[in-house]
């Protein structure tokens, strides 16, 4: 029985860009991030930023190109791949490339440091609801500062104590505001160095801090984890975290509970997953600091976050 296509014809139907695909047939294909698209309606469809692979979350599906016309269309496999095969390349419009994580072209300079650093503990400790020691601990390290624009500055270091990552967020709560410090280098991420063999891997720094507070407020005293923040969605931080650290061998994906942050642990399990046992720890609301900021009201309607001072640190 001769085959009903050649090699090449397969290969070709599973490298069709599927976003120029989607767009090609008037699916309202929105960037989301630089790691992912999405289109609306469909139950959470997410497609990577290099249009190669896709996921839909409420219905545990995903693939490739023929997968995709399969589920979108609702073709069968050999009319997908018919569908695939018979598009010219002028019938698909053009797609930006993927972003890659930026390349560090120079010396990191930090942000100005302020005088003071009371804007920063009233953000976290009244707004966010972070425990005030476990602000202080983080303050006291030199990894997380105010600057002189009232912004929170979390940073990463090497292992000679160098600065070379730094991230910067607001304190207004009327108004977001983040950024990663130009030159900052993704591979030395703020984070929590533990003693065990598991790493905890968070999309921010406050998320990483407000699971370290509903620890504490769960009475858990010897948690001995390795945390990390990746700084939004990135592979560069958990990659060279586990390259310092070979003890390592299970990862806790602790990410957004939305849907763009379920894509992304997927993504994760996806590149580390042949080395690595897995868990996810979802939190019980979008992200963990909603979370801790809803068991604190819920355990205590008048709940006073007690007085602090920062005459003790160094500026």
């Amino acid at each position: 029985m001769s085959k009903r296509f050649t090699d090449e014809q397969i290969h070709q139907a599973n490298h069709v860009n599927i976003i120029a695909y989607a767009m090609s047939r008037g699916y309202d294909v929105k960037r989301i991030s630089t790691r992912s698209y999405k289109i609306p309606g469909y139950g959470g469809l997410y497609i990577n930023a290099d249009g190669e692979k896709w996921n839909c979350f409420s219905r545990a599906t995903g693939g490739g190109p023929v997968q995709f016309v399969m589920e979108i269309d609702q073709l069968s496999w050999v009319d997908a791949v018919k569908e695939l095969t018979g598009l010219s390349e002028d019938e698909l419009p053009f797609v930006e490339p993927a972003l890659k994580d930026f390349e560090v072209k120079g010396d990191l300079v930090l942000p100005e440091k302020n005088q003071t650093f009371k804007h920063i503990f009233a953000y976290l400790i009244k707004t966010r609801k972070i425990d005030k020691d476990i602000v202080s601990e983080f303050v006291k390290s030199k990894m997380l500062y105010e600057d002189t624009y009232k912004n929170c500055v979390f940073v990463g270091y090497d292992k000679e104590d160098n600065p070379k990552f730094a991230s910067v967020r607001g304190t207004n709560t009327k108004k977001q505001f983040r950024m990663d410090i130009e030159n900052s280098d993704k591979g030395y991420p703020f984070c929590h160095e533990g003693n065990s063999d598991t790493l905890c891997v968070f999309e921010s720094a406050i998320d990483l801090m407000s699971y370290l507070t509903l620890n504490k407020l769960h009475s858990i005293n010897n948690f001995q984890h390795h945390l990390l923040s990746m700084g939004g969605t990135s592979y560069i931080p958990i990659e060279k975290y586990l390259e310092r650290n070979p003890k390592i061998t299970k990862i806790t994906l602790c990410l957004d509970a939305d849907d763009e942050g379920q894509f992304f642990a997927q993504k994760i399990k996806e590149k580390f997953g042949e080395e690595y046992e897995f868990k996810s720890h979802i939190p019980k609301g979008k992200d963990f600091n909603e979370e801790v900021i809803k068991y604190i009201e819920r355990i205590s309607d008048d709940l006073k976050v007690s007085d602090y001072s920062e005459d003790s640190y160094e500026i």
